[in-house]
Formats: structure tokens, sequence, C-alpha cells
């Protein structure tokens, strides 16, 4: 990274801050780049093309229209995924979990969830070995949430010009903990994210949330808005219903 005069005489009159500024640049460049893969994925379903309206009987009645094939309501969800996690402060790291959700009807559900990461920083060794403290040392988080999922959206698309699909687009809301060494208090996560239903127990869902929380670096409070982009399977019992 190269410097002007300018910026060398702020770099060491305040060398950890602006190292600091840094690294949270190169998060905001992470969470710009997500949100582009899901404007991508939502344009998505316009490149297999929207199902055809289904061809008419010579009494002039459509025919092959189907009721929706994949029933929620009452059933259980459990979900494994992976992904990426974008701290604010600590950078970009891998994230694993699982979570389980009650589908109260066929538009809400409860769900809880559990995921795993593990902080880290590219700025620790220069920052220790400027000042001799360790202030942005790796560390492991886990992320304890529950939240209320609202599917609005149902649908279905056709791909390989024999597989259709159904899915659902759903909005997501709640609070966790967030245990690690940098966080205060509570964690309030809001998302948007997308099931296709493969068959009768089986789904794919990907999952774009906001994690909002207070971080603490060098004695300083700051309120946190932290990524995570995550994709896996969920496997939904009773499996035939």
């Amino acid at each position: 990274m190269f410097f002007s005069k300018h910026q060398n005489r702020e770099l060491k009159r305040h060398p950890v801050k602006n190292l600091l500024c840094a690294e949270k640049s190169k998060t905001g460049i992470s969470i710009i780049v997500l949100l582009v893969m899901l404007l991508g994925w939502y344009q998505a379903p316009k490149a297999f093309a929207i199902c055809p309206e289904p061809p008419e009987t010579g009494q002039g009645k459509r025919k092959g229209l189907a009721k929706r094939n994949f029933i929620k309501s009452l059933r259980h969800e459990i979900f494994l995924f992976g992904g990426v996690y974008a701290n604010d402060i600590m950078g970009s790291a891998p994230i694993a979990g699982l979570s389980y959700s009650f589908h109260l009807n066929e538009d809400f559900a409860l769900e809880a969830s559990f995921s795993y990461t593990r902080f880290s920083s590219s700025l620790t060794k220069p920052v220790e070995s400027y000042t001799g403290y360790s202030v942005l040392e790796a560390h492991d988080a886990k992320i304890y949430a529950g939240d209320l999922v609202w599917h609005p959206i149902h649908g279905k698309m056709m791909l390989f010009e024999s597989f259709i699909p159904h899915f659902d687009v759903y909005f997501s809301a709640g609070a966790g903990i967030t245990d690690s060494k940098i966080s205060k208090g509570l964690t309030y996560n809001f998302g948007i994210g997308a099931k296709i239903f493969l068959t009768s127990w089986l789904s794919l869902r990907m999952d774009v949330r906001d994690h909002v929380y207070i971080q603490e670096v060098l004695s300083s409070d700051a309120v946190t808005n932290n990524l995570s982009f995550i994709l896996g399977v969920g496997f939904w019992i009773p499996f035939s219903v």
C-alpha cells in the first residue's frame, strides 16, 4: 500500500487508528461484493426463464396447472450451512453452523441457530510491532440467534427444460449473542434469503444477513454491521406429508 507524504505524516501521528480504518475499508469492499452477488442471484431466475403459460385444450381450458408441491406447515427444518462472515473490524472469515426451524404455517416460522467463525486481522502483527500490545489478536467467535422468518413470496422456475422446482423468498429478523472478545451486548440480525425445494424432504437455501452489535477495540466502542453470506441444505421432518 502506498501513501502520500501527508498520509505518511497522519499514519505516524495515529498509526493504529489509520490501520483500523484501512481494514474497515477492505471489509466495506467485501460487503459490496456480497451485495453484487445477491443482486446476481435475484436476477438468476430470469436467466433460467420463468415457467411458460400452460397450453390450452380443445375446449379453451388451460391444462398442466399444478398445485404447490411442497408443504411447510407444522414441519421441522434442520439447516446445515457454511459461508463467509465479514466482520466490520477484523475482516472476512469462513463461517459454519446449523439451525432448527418450526414452521407455524406456510408463511411464518420460528428459528434458533448456532454458528462458529474465527476472527482474525492482517493488522495484528503491524499493530503489535508498533505498539507492543496485542489489540487485534485472532480468537474464536460463537453466534447464537433466535429469529422470526416470514415467507411472503412463493413461486416456481424452470431448469433444464424439465426440472421445475418450487421456491420461497423469505425475510428474517431476530436477536441473540455474539460470544467473542470484542463484542458487547445483544446482537440484532436482519436478513433475506431463498429456499429451493428439491424433493419432499430436501431443500437448497441461501441467505444474506446483517449482524448489528457493539464491538470494543482500544477501549473504544462502536456499533458495527457485520455481513454473512451462507449456503446450505435443509432437511425436513416428517420426510413426507
